[in-house]
């Protein structure tokens, strides 16, 4: 795996982590930004490169502050976390190039029901907050789907389904 240089290191995601951290360190959180990107998105080092140079580079910065602050391993954990291959898809259209990653089928399904789901909390008045509680189902799956629990005591909001 190939890691570029940065070619911004007064703004994007070099210039900007680089407040939060000594600039000894610097380079291994570049290189292991890098890595995670090209692992999680499958995106060539100039493809790496240009989102990290990007506006997208300063904005991701500041939101990784904290770990950034604290230690490259609090960091990577944090970042592998939270970079996902469809995140950073959508991120490469928005910030480099609008037409590089088509989204999925799946991924459009998915931020229809997210959509769709904001309208019901806002009818409801009900938040849910789910950390990796997600799973495509096909249709035939959801024949035998009847619902979800309505435990409100214990807040857990688990999918019911008929018993074969």
């Amino acid at each position: 795996m190939t890691t570029l240089q940065t070619q911004n290191k007064e703004w994007g995601f070099w210039g900007t982590a680089s407040n939060y951290t000594g600039k000894d360190n610097m380079a291994e959180i570049w290189e292991a930004a890098f890595k995670i990107i090209q692992d999680k998105a499958g995106f060539t080092p100039q493809e790496t490169l240009g989102l990290m140079d990007s506006r997208w580079g300063r904005h991701t910065a500041d939101e990784f502050a904290e770990e950034i602050s604290c230690d490259l391993e609090t960091f990577i954990k944090a970042f592998k976390r939270k970079m996902t291959k469809d995140r950073l898809h959508r991120d490469f259209n928005y910030y480099v190039d609008a037409d590089a990653y088509k989204p999925t089928k799946a991924t459009r399904r998915y931020e229809n029901f997210a959509k769709d789901l904001a309208k019901l909390t806002k009818t409801y008045g009900i938040v849910i907050k789910s950390i990796g509680g997600v799973s495509l189902s096909s249709q035939e799956d959801l024949k035998n789907f009847k619902g979800y629990t309505t435990d409100l005591e214990s807040g857990d909001l688990e999918p019911v389904w008929k018993e074969n």
